[in-house]
């Protein structure tokens, strides 16, 4: 493992950067966005479930290798692996468009931001946990590497935008890039080894950082003076993927569904919805830098205020008539989501042994990705069930996500009480 204060500032400042910029691949699906009309009329005597594959697929398609790619970074060089995925993805996207046979289309797509997603996703995250291993400095730049990916986004939306007035296949040419940033992963990135399992025993105390002597010191203590068992490293991460379901699959029916809410509740036209999609995204990157600095003062309470301010958004969006208010809150959505997005990619490498860190990054990563695909049938689904539109479903989904956010609260109580128990030996 090479940690960040073994590399000279130069060549960390350009290993951060590659990393930062390979985000492209997370968000290389938003240079679809602006053909997707385009493409179900160049493709219209091709079969419906073909088309959508190609436009929707590559999110389901690239979940198990994005788990593959974490139980592959606890055994080999994540460098490697990252290098692999990105590489993958250049190829994918830049050769794209050599044929406008739908087949080969498709499998392009399913490569680069299915297969490549996945691998490149988990492996920078790891990496990311690799070079920092003090908590503060991981959670700030798993926050920066957020926003870079959330601005990178914007560019290559609008970017495709552009290109896409000289025809639909020009949008490709934007993933040129790409080519001079697998150069810099290839030549800048550091080895990242996979780490041994000496920290197997020790594991994660409770939700304490693995970072703390203490709280590692006080595991211990506990476990061989009063027999306690220290919580294997999946019984904590699994619980976490789950809540990282839910809460993102509320969040995504309001950001990737808001055009849906935009036109039940008449509050403008597709004009509207790209500007307010572009003010959350903005809104999100401001969030993501500040994160670091917030979180050293709350630590693993971080995203407490963030989800009731997006459930107490469903209940302001429901009664909303008035594009101002709606567009104010969907802005404050927008800051609010990094403290949560951020802390969970912080947090699944801070309770688990070193050794397990790609795996875990990898399993709330899948969850993330499930609830992108879910967040669409779940929003049709209650809309069909009520009768109603989204001022009666919100309020339903804001009181869901307050329930998740009391559960999280007591648990993580509990946890705190069961810790001092252990290093009082109470328990």
């Amino acid at each position: 493992m090479t940690e960040a204060y073994q590399m000279g500032k130069g060549r960390l400042v350009l290993a951060i950067a590659a990393l930062f910029l390979s985000s492209m691949c997370t968000m290389g699906d938003l240079v679809i966005s602006p053909i997707v009309a385009n493409l179900y009329e160049v493709y219209a005597n091709e079969p419906m479930w073909l088309i959508n594959l190609g436009i929707t697929g590559p999110a389901i398609v690239g979940l198990p290798f994005g788990l593959a790619a974490g139980w592959f970074c606890d055994r080999i060089d994540k460098k490697w692996i990252m290098v692999t995925g990105f590489a993958i993805f250049t190829v994918s996207s830049v050769f794209r468009i050599t044929f406008q046979d739908i087949h080969y289309f498709v499998v392009m797509r399913l490569a680069a931001t299915g297969i490549g997603w996945g691998i490149t996703n988990t492996a920078a995250l790891a990496i990311l946990a690799d070079m920092f291993t003090d908590d503060v400095k991981h959670a700030r730049l798993v926050g920066w590497y957020n926003a870079a990916m959330s601005i990178i986004g914007a560019v290559l939306a609008s970017s495709a935008g552009i290109l896409a007035l000289n025809g639909w296949t020009c949008v490709f040419d934007v993933y040129l890039v790409s080519i001079p940033v697998l150069i810099m992963l290839v030549v800048f990135l550091p080895p990242c080894p996979s780490k041994p399992d000496m920290a197997e025993r020790v594991g994660e105390v409770y939700g304490e950082s693995r970072s703390s002597a203490a709280a590692v010191a006080r595991g211990l203590i506990g476990a061989q003076t009063t027999g306690g068992r220290i919580p294997r490293w999946w019984e904590q991460v699994i619980p976490l993927a789950v809540q990282v379901f839910f809460v993102a699959t509320l969040y995504f029916m309001i950001f990737y569904m808001i055009g849906v809410y935009v036109a039940d509740k008449q509050l403008g036209d597709e004009a509207f919805v790209g500007a307010i999609t572009s003010v959350m995204t903005i809104c999100t990157a401001i969030g993501s830098i500040v994160f670091g600095g917030i979180y050293r003062i709350l630590r693993n309470k971080v995203y407490w205020p963030a989800l009731m301010v997006i459930a107490i958004g469903y209940f302001v969006l429901a009664a909303a008539d008035s594009q101002i208010i709606a567009a104010v809150m969907l802005a404050i959505i927008g800051f609010a989501w990094p403290f949560y997005f951020c802390f969970f990619y912080t947090y699944c490498t801070e309770i688990v042994p070193p050794g397990k860190s790609g795996l875990s990054t990898s399993i709330v990563a899948s969850a993330n990705g499930l609830a992108m695909a879910a967040s669409s049938q779940v929003l049709t689904y209650a809309l069909e069930a009520s009768g109603g539109g989204c001022a009666q479903v919100y309020p339903v989904f804001g009181f869901v996500l307050i329930v998740i956010l009391v559960v999280s609260i007591v648990v993580q109580r509990v946890r705190s009480v069961r810790l001092k128990g252990c290093s009082t030996g109470e328990v």
